[in-house]
């Protein structure tokens, strides 16, 4: 090999594993070849750790986050319980009301009540050219004794009368402002009240009566 410079050498890239350094005793009186991996120094021990930093200041507030979405409605409440009822209303007056189908010629016709009892009486027939009209107001005690109260009968007679009362009832008796004794002869029981109708016609028609307990 021609004496050439070190530094004139060029320079190995590849792999050292297993090189060989030529290096010569202290004395230099022996050569010797040396593996790469022995002249590797011995790692040096670790330095001592650095004092720790300052901290960071403090960094600004995030901005706010969006509101959140509405809940849902709360379920209904249960109904209240119900009222008390009212008070029952008073009772309504007691009545009846007929019919009497009234065949010509003069016949008699009647309805019976009972007895202990304050009412209200009524009968009415209008055909052409016939009215006959009654109403009464009276106080049944027994079948036997009178009946106390008033009574008002109508013929009307401007057409040719083929209606007509003939008699009324003759067991109500009283006098306004005083004490009535009298007993007059019925008949009948005196909750029975008997009217006398006359039907001058060929033919029958009817007569509407009724009444109402007032007591």
């Amino acid at each position: 090999m021609a004496k050439t410079k070190i530094s004139e050498l060029p320079v190995y890239t590849g792999d050292t594993t297993g090189v060989f350094v030529v290096m010569n005793s202290a004395d230099l009186s022996t050569t010797y070849r040396v593996a790469k991996e022995n002249l590797t120094g011995v790692s040096g021990t670790n330095g001592s750790s650095g004092t720790s930093g300052s901290s960071g200041g403090t960094g600004t507030s995030g901005s706010s986050g969006s509101n959140g979405s509405s809940g849902t409605s709360g379920i209904n409440g249960t109904s209240g319980s119900s009222g008390s009822s009212g008070t029952s209303g008073t009772s309504g007056l007691s009545g009846f009301t007929g019919s009497w189908t009234v065949t010509p010629g003069t016949n008699n016709y009647s309805f019976t009540v009972d007895i202990n009892n304050t009412y209200n009486l009524w009968a009415l027939a209008n055909i052409p050219n016939g009215i006959i009209v009654y109403n009464a107001t009276v106080s049944v005690s027994n079948t036997n004794v009178p009946v106390i109260g008033v009574q008002y009968a109508w013929n009307y007679t401007g057409g040719g009368s083929p209606i007509l009362f003939t008699t009324i009832p003759a067991q109500i008796i009283g006098t306004a402002g005083s004490i009535s004794t009298a007993s007059p002869s019925v008949g009948t029981s005196t909750n029975t009240f008997v009217f006398g109708i006359q039907n001058n016609t060929v033919s029958g028609f009817t007569v509407n009566y009724g009444y109402i307990k007032v007591s």
